[in-house]
């Protein structure tokens, strides 16, 4: 296996996406980033996506050049770019949840991440970047 490297980005999307678009956004991401051995998080909220993708460096850094090139959405913002460890969400080839509604447990991918109570990690003077910068937006919006 190659050196694991992380992407994180955010964007807007190009036309509000309905549920039905979602879930079918997601059952093909979750497809290809499985066969592609790539994991992640993908945040939604009012036509907004962050999103944290790993994996090895030459895979994650294709998908991000095709992701760059998506109609669906623009203004990407490259935020993180950089080799980890180790897999942040390595349970998940994509972990999704969408902040404008409760209710999407069904879709592929359902993280409870948003959910789960903050619990001192973002004071942790090793905290990966990437975890620091998820963590802050968790606290942040609520």
């Amino acid at each position: 296996m190659g050196s694991l490297f992380q992407i994180v980005y955010a964007s807007t999307a190009s036309e509000s996406f309905d549920r039905s678009a979602l879930k079918d956004m997601l059952k093909g991401s979750v497809r290809r980033n499985a066969q592609a051995g790539i994991t992640g998080l993908l945040l939604y909220k009012d036509g907004c996506f962050l999103q944290a993708l790993e994996g090895e460096e030459p895979v994650v850094k294709a998908l991000f050049a095709k992701i760059c090139r998506d109609p669906r959405h623009h203004g990407i913002i490259p935020l993180i770019q950089e080799p980890v460890a180790q897999r942040y969400f390595s349970n998940s080839a994509m972990a999704f949840r969408d902040l404008e509604t409760m209710d999407h447990q069904d879709l592929p991918g359902y993280s409870e991440f948003l959910n789960t109570p903050l619990n001192g990690d973002l004071h942790a003077k090793d905290i990966p970047k990437c975890k620091r910068l998820l963590l802050l937006f968790k606290q942040n919006i609520r």
